[in-house]
C-alpha cells in the first residue's frame, strides 16, 4: 500500500513493474470511474504486467485517497495536478492512459495540460452525451436517487448497469464495497462538475489530437454503442470498437479481450486518416452537423410534475391529466416509478402484485404499463422507457414528496441552531393531517416510515431549542407534530404537560397529564 501526500491530500496508488523489462518498456496509467477504485482493474492487470509497467490510483475521495474542499471551476485542474504529482513522484515522464467512465474525462484534461507526456489514450465507456441537456437530466436522475434514498440506492442503479456479473456475486460485492467508500459530497461534486463542464469536455474530445481508442460494451445501457460511436465520430484521431458480452465495464466483464484490443492499438503504427472525399463528405454532412452542433441542446424537454402529499395530481408540461388514474393500477405504477426510477419488470410484479402468480402478474403489468403510457401520451413525451427486462422514467420529476424529503435531509444535516430553525419551519409549514395518504402501499411504507421518523426527530429538536429560549407555546406546537405522526409517544404528552406548567397554564397541564395516564393505562391492558 503506497501513498503520496500533496496539498493535504493523500493519494493512494499501486505501481507494478513489468515482468519482462527493457529500456523501451512503456508505462500504462489506469484511471478508474466515478464511484469505483483502483481495485476495479484487478481482472485486467494480470494480462498487462508481462510487458508493461502499471500505475493505478484512487481518485480523490475514492478508495483510500483523501479529499478536500474545492469549487467546480477548479476541480478539473485539481484532478490533473494530483495525477501529475503522482507521476513526478514515480519519475514517470511519458505513458499511455487507460481510463474508464469519468476517468476518461480526467484523461482528456490531463492530455490537454501536458500533451508531451501522453503517448495515447484508451477511453472505456466515455461518459459523454450529444447535449448538455441530456447530461443534466442524467445528473438530476442520479441525484434524485441519492436524495431520497442512499448511496446504496445509487449503487443499485449503477452497478447492475455497469457489469454483467449477477447481483450478490463476489465480483459485484467488490464494486458495492468501492461505492460504500465514497461520500455523498464527493459524488455530488463530481456529478455537478460533469454536467457543468459537459460542453467543455465535448470540445476537449473533439480537439484531442492524441491517438485514441474508444471501447464500449455491446450491452452497455448507460452509454450504448450507437451513442458512443456517434461521439467517437466527432474526433478524426479516434478509433472505435464494440466488445461483445460486456456492459459498461468492458475490462471487468471481458478483461482478456479488452486488453487484447488495447495491445493491438498500442502496438499499431498510427497513421493519420486521409482527408475525406468531397463526395462522401457531402453525403455525410447532415450526420456530421448533428455531431458538431449538438441540436439536442435546443430541444425542449418534457416536464413531469407529480403531487403526492395530501392529494394526487399529475401534470405534463403544466397540463393536468385528470382522469384514468383509478383504472389498471396506473396510479400505483407511476408512484412506484417516481420512487424507483429504474426497476426490473419482475421486481415490479413482486411488489405490486405479490399475491398473484408471476405469469399473471407479468400480464397485469403489461396491461397497466400500456394504460400508463397512454395517459402520459408516451409516443410523444417519451417519459417512460421499457424493454423486456426494465422499465424506467426518462426525466427528473418535479414532485412535492421528493422536495419535502430533500428539505428534511437539509434540516437534519444542519448543525447550527440558528440556521436550522428556518429550515425546520419551512418543512413543518407543509405538514397537514393525512399528509402521506398516497404512500399507503406495503412497498412504499418504508419511505413513509423514514420520513415520519425524521419529522418526529426534527420536531423534538425544535421543541427543545424553543423551550430553552422560553418560547413555550411554540415548543408545545412542535411536540403536537410529534403526536401527529406517533400518537402513542408517552414522553411527548409528559413534555407538553411540563411546558404548559412552565407557561403558567395549569389547567392545560392537568389535561395533558390525564391524557398521558390514559395512554399508559391503555398500554398496560
Amino acid at each position: 500500500m503506497a501513498y503520496i501526500s500533496r496539498d493535504d491530500i493523500d493519494v493512494h496508488y499501486e505501481y507494478e513493474t513489468a515482468k519482462n523489462t527493457s529500456d523501451r518498456t512503456e508505462t500504462l496509467v489506469l484511471i478508474h470511474g466515478l464511484g469505483f477504485d483502483l481495485r476495479s482493474w484487478d481482472f485486467m492487470v494480470p494480462y498487462m504486467t508481462d510487458n508493461y509497467h502499471i500505475v493505478r490510483y484512487d481518485l480523490r475521495g475514492h478508495g483510500l485517497s483523501g479529499s478536500s474542499k474545492t469549487t467546480l471551476d477548479k476541480l478539473a485542474a485539481l484532478f490533473v495536478e494530483n495525477l501529475r504529482m503522482l507521476l513526478d513522484d514515480l519519475q514517470i515522464q511519458t505513458f499511455h492512459i487507460i481510463a474508464h467512465g469519468a476517468g476518461s474525462i480526467i484523461a482528456l484534461y490531463f492530455a490537454k495540460a501536458y500533451p508531451d507526456r501522453v503517448r495515447s489514450t484508451v477511453l472505456l465507456s466515455l461518459p459523454l452525451f450529444n447535449s448538455s441537456g441530456t447530461a443534466n437530466k442524467y445528473k438530476d436522475y442520479r441525484k434524485k436517487l441519492m436524495t431520497y434514498q442512499s448511496m446504496l440506492a445509487l449503487a443499485d442503479h449503477v452497478i447492475p448497469n455497469a457489469t454483467l456479473y449477477p447481483r450478490h456475486s463476489a465480483e459485484t460485492d467488490a464494486l458495492y464495497s468501492a461505492f460504500a467508500k465514497v461520500t455523498f459530497d464527493v459524488y455530488l461534486e463530481l456529478l455537478d462538475f460533469f454536467a457543468y463542464a459537459h460542453n467543455e469536455i465535448m470540445d476537449l474530445f473533439k480537439q484531442h489530437t492524441h491517438p485514441t481508442l474508444m471501447l464500449t460494451g455491446e450491452q452497455d445501457p448507460m452509454y450504448p454503442p450507437y451513442l458512443s460511436s456517434l461521439i467517437a465520430s466527432a474526433n478524426p484521431n479516434c478509433r472505435f470498437m464494440t466488445l461483445y458480452n460486456a456492459s459498461n465495464m468492458v475490462f471487468y466483464d471481458q478483461p482478456e479481450e479488452t486488453f487484447k484490443q488495447i495491445e493491438v492499438f498500442l502496438k499499431s503504427k498510427w497513421i493519420n486518416r486521409a482527408p475525406l472525399d468531397p463526395l462522401l463528405l457531402n453525403l455525410h454532412s447532415e450526420f456530421l452537423d448533428m455531431v458538431n452542433n449538438n441540436p439536442a441542446d435546443n430541444a425542449p424537454s418534457v416536464q413531469l410534475k407529480i403531487s403526492l402529499l395530501n392529494r394526487f395530481t399529475v401534470a405534463v408540461d403544466d397540463i393536468p391529466i385528470i382522469s384514468g388514474w383509478g383504472r389498471r393500477s396506473a396510479k400505483d405504477l407511476l408512484i412506484y416509478l417516481l420512487l424507483n426510477p429504474v426497476v426490473t419488470r419482475d421486481r415490479l410484479c413482486e411488489e405490486l402484485w405479490r399475491d398473484m402468480d408471476l405469469v399473471k402478474a407479468r400480464g397485469q403489468l403489461r396491461v397497466c404499463l400500456t394504460h400508463l403510457k397512454q395517459l402520459l401520451n408516451n409516443e410523444v413525451t417519451k417519459l417512460i422507457y421499457s424493454d423486456k427486462q426494465q422499465i424506467s422514467l426518462q426525466t427528473a420529476v418535479d414532485s412535492d414528496v421528493l422536495t419535502l424529503l430533500a428539505e428534511i435531509n437539509r434540516a437534519n444535516e444542519e448543525t447550527n441552531p440558528e440556521l436550522k430553525e428556518p429550515l425546520i419551519h419551512s418543512v413543518f409549514a407543509q405538514i397537514q393531517p393525512d399528509l402521506f395518504r398516497n404512500l399507503n402501499q406495503e412497498w412504499n411504507l418504508h419511505l413513509r416510515t423514514k420520513m415520519e421518523i425524521q419529522l418526529v426527530t426534527l420536531a423534538h429538536q425544535q421543541s427543545d431549542y424553543l423551550a430553552s429560549q422560553g418560547k413555550f407555546t411554540a415548543a408545545i406546537a412542535f411536540l403536537k407534530y410529534v403526536l401527529l405522526f406517533n400518537a402513542e409517544e408517552f414522553d411527548a404528552y409528559e413534555q407538553i404537560a411540563n411546558l404548559y406548567e412552565q407557561n403558567q397554564q395549569k389547567h392545560e397541564a392537568k389535561k395533558w397529564r390525564l391524557k398521558a395516564e390514559q395512554l399508559q393505562h391503555t398500554k398496560s391492558m
